[in-house]
């Protein structure tokens, strides 16, 4: 299954990585140093979600718990009081400096944790089960 995945993260190096293994497996990947430039993001003080679509803006989202212009948790915050329409187990907050007071924050949120460095695998896996979790989602009532 094809996904639509967001990928924000400062480190050009990490981004270009993400981006570059997602969109070999037939990932369509946009990826961005900071939320607030993702042009899905739209305004800061716009309270609606910028999809105009009946569908999530992206099937999945990577972003690093650190961000120039808003934290990663605030970011989600932010997503899902404007209706995001994404779902919040296929979010993932990445963080070299995992605490358990984040980890908890993160579950709570109902977002998936990835601690830095991770393993491709990881990333791999978590999507595949994105994909899975989508699949589920869409299938018709029997």
């Amino acid at each position: 299954m094809k996904l639509k995945i967001l990928v924000f993260d400062q480190e050009h190096s990490l981004r270009e990585l993400l981006r570059t293994i997602l969109a070999a497996q037939g990932h369509e990947v946009m990826a961005f140093s900071d939320p607030t430039v993702c042009p899905l993001f739209g305004n800061l003080l716009n309270e609606q979600c910028c999809c105009i679509k009946e569908h999530p803006c992206a099937d999945a989202v990577l972003i690093d718990i650190k961000m120039p212009s808003i934290s990663a948790l605030d970011f989600l915050k932010l997503q899902r009081r404007r209706g995001c329409k994404a779902l919040d187990a296929n979010k993932a907050v990445m963080s070299a400096s995992m605490t358990r007071d984040l980890e908890e924050a993160i579950q709570e949120f109902g977002a998936h944790h990835i601690k830095k460095p991770f393993r491709l695998t990881e990333i791999k896996s978590w999507i595949n089960e994105c994909a899975g979790r989508l699949a589920a989602v869409h299938q018709p009532p029997a």
